[in-house]
């Protein structure tokens, strides 16, 4: 179960990637909350398909020529996948570039996202979902 997991999680995120959001936000359930943890700035948490849109346009605002790859997904147990995001980008109005990792942990249930968090580090990821502590 949890390998099929990491392919709707892939299945998710590859059709974000090339820009099919429609067909990327049929993989999430109604009522997927997502949120960005502490000590993320901004800790909130979005409801529905249109709070995790809304999450991910507030986590680009502000930057230039954004990116993002997915560079690893870590099957967690039967109801999580944690993914490894490569982010890049250019500051809007300093025009510094900044590249950075952010972890997504995926909570799933019948095949289908209820739950996003945005992690800082792989460790915060890791101890949310009892692979660390």
């Amino acid at each position: 179960m949890s390998q099929e997991n990491v392919e709707v999680v892939r299945g998710g995120w590859d059709a974000w990637l090339r820009g099919d959001i429609s067909e990327a936000l049929t993989y999430f359930d109604d009522d997927v909350v997502a949120t960005r943890v502490a000590p993320m700035p901004d800790v909130t948490s979005y409801h529905g398909r249109e709070g995790l849109l809304q999450i991910l346009a507030d986590w680009v605002e502000g930057f230039d020529d954004f990116q993002m790859s997915t560079e690893e997904f870590i099957d967690a147990n039967d109801e999580q996948v944690v993914v490894r995001v490569h982010q890049r980008a250019v500051g809007v109005q300093s025009r510094a570039p900044i590249e950075a990792d952010f972890w997504f942990v995926h909570t799933l249930r019948n095949r289908r996202g209820i739950r996003v968090d945005i992690y800082g580090s792989k460790s915060q990821a890791l101890k949310a979902v009892g692979l660390e502590e």
